[in-house]
C-alpha cells in the first residue's frame, strides 16, 4: 500500500505556480472568522475576499456587505449557539449553510457517522425547503466516515449540495492536499468547499515556506473548476492563533491587527513569485521556528488520511 500510495500522490504532483490570481479566479476565498471583529474592513473589503464563516458564532456586523457569511452548526456541544444561529436564520434565510465541525476527530464534534446524519435531517435538511444549499459536515481525513454519513441520509430522503473539507498538514506536502481534494470530488461526485486550510506547527515551518505553500494551493485551486470555495485559516493575529495546533505564521495580520504579507497576497493578490522569492530567504531567517524537535511532515491524521485515499484508489476497476 505504501509504494501504491507514493506512485499515485508523486504521478499527481503538479509543476508550481504562482501567478497572481484575478477577481474571477475559480475558487472563491473565504475567513474562518478568529479575530477582532474590528479588523474586519481592512480585510473584508479586498476584491478577492467574498465569504466568511465561523465554526460556531454569528455575523459579524463589521464586516464589509459584499461578504456573504455561512453559519455552521457545530454539533450538540454548542446547542446553545446553534439556537441563536437558528433564530438568525428565521429572520432572514441564508445562501449556504455547513454542517458539523470535524466529525471525524476526537476533540472536536466527534459524531458516529448515522448519529450526525439524523441531527442533519432534523436540523440542517429542512433549510433546503427554504432554498438554501448545504453543505456536508467538515471532515478532516475520514472519507469513509463521509460515504456513511451520505448514504444514511439519502435513505432518509435526504441529500448534501456540496462536500466540506479541512485540511492540515506539513508546508512540503501540496501533493497529499491536490490528492485529497481530488479524491473527495472523484468519490463523492459533488463540488468542494475547504472551510480550513491551513499549516501545521509540528511541520516547524518558516513564513516564506507558509506563503510559498499557500501560493502554491490556492493557484491550484482557482484551476480546479469543481472547488467552489476554500478560506485559509488565518483570519487571526501572528501572536495569537486559536490554539497550537495550527502555527501562527498561517496568520493574516501582524500583532498590530495590520495585514501581513500573506494577509496581503490572499486578499487581493498583492505579491508575485518575483517578490516573494527575491525575500525567501530573508523571511525564512527572521521567522524560523526554533527548531525543538524534528518536523512532523505527516503526522497519525495524514496517514489516516493517505490509507484511505489509497484504499480509495486501490479498490477501482483498472483499465
Amino acid at each position: 500500500m505504501v509504494a501504491y500510495l507514493a506512485a499515485t500522490l508523486g504521478a499527481f504532483t503538479l509543476a508550481l505556480s504562482f501567478a497572481v490570481p484575478s477577481v474571477d479566479a475559480a475558487c472563491d476565498r473565504g475567513l474562518g472568522w478568529a479575530v477582532n471583529n474590528q479588523y474586519a474592513p481592512s480585510i473584508g473589503s479586498k476584491s478577492l475576499i467574498t465569504w466568511y464563516h465561523h465554526w460556531q458564532n454569528g455575523p459579524v456586523s463589521q464586516m464589509p456587505s459584499k461578504n456573504e457569511f455561512v453559519p455552521m452548526y457545530w454539533g450538540r456541544a454548542y446547542n446553545n449557539l446553534w439556537n441563536q444561529r437558528v433564530a438568525e436564520m428565521q429572520k432572514q434565510a441564508p445562501k449556504h449553510l455547513m454542517a458539523f465541525n470535524e466529525p471525524d476527530v476526537q476533540g472536536q464534534s466527534n459524531m458516529d457517522p448515522n448519529d450526525a446524519a439524523q441531527l442533519y435531517m432534523q436540523q440542517i435538511f429542512p433549510w433546503s425547503k427554504k432554498g438554501v444549499l448545504l453543505g456536508s459536515p467538515a471532515i478532516v481525513w475520514n472519507l469513509n466516515w463521509m460515504n456513511t454519513f451520505l448514504n444514511a441520509i439519502q435513505k432518509s430522503g435526504g441529500h448534501v449540495d456540496f462536500i466540506c473539507l479541512h485540511w492540515y498538514g506539513s508546508w512540503n506536502d501540496i501533493a497529499s492536499f491536490k490528492r485529497f481534494v481530488q479524491t473527495a470530488h472523484s468519490r463523492f461526485g459533488k463540488n468542494i468547499w475547504i472551510p480550513e486550510l491551513g499549516i501545521t506547527t509540528a511541520s516547524h515551518p518558516s513564513q516564506g515556506q507558509v506563503q510559498n505553500f499557500m501560493m502554491e494551493a490556492f493557484t491550484w485551486l482557482d484551476s480546479q473548476p469543481y472547488v467552489e470555495r476554500a478560506a485559509w485559516f488565518g483570519a487571526f493575529e501572528s501572536n495569537n492563533p486559536p490554539d497550537n495546533f495550527a502555527t501562527g505564521l498561517n496568520a493574516l495580520f501582524n500583532p498590530q491587527g495590520q495585514l501581513s504579507d500573506i494577509g496581503q497576497w490572499y486578499s487581493s493578490g498583492g505579491r508575485s513569485k518575483r517578490s516573494l522569492r527575491s525575500r525567501h530567504h530573508t523571511i525564512a531567517a527572521r521567522n524560523a521556528t526554533d527548531g525543538n524537535g524534528d518536523p512532523v511532515h505527516c503526522d497519525d491524521t495524514c496517514e489516516h488520511r493517505n490509507s484511505q485515499i489509497a484504499e480509495y484508489y486501490a479498490q477501482l476497476p483498472t483499465a
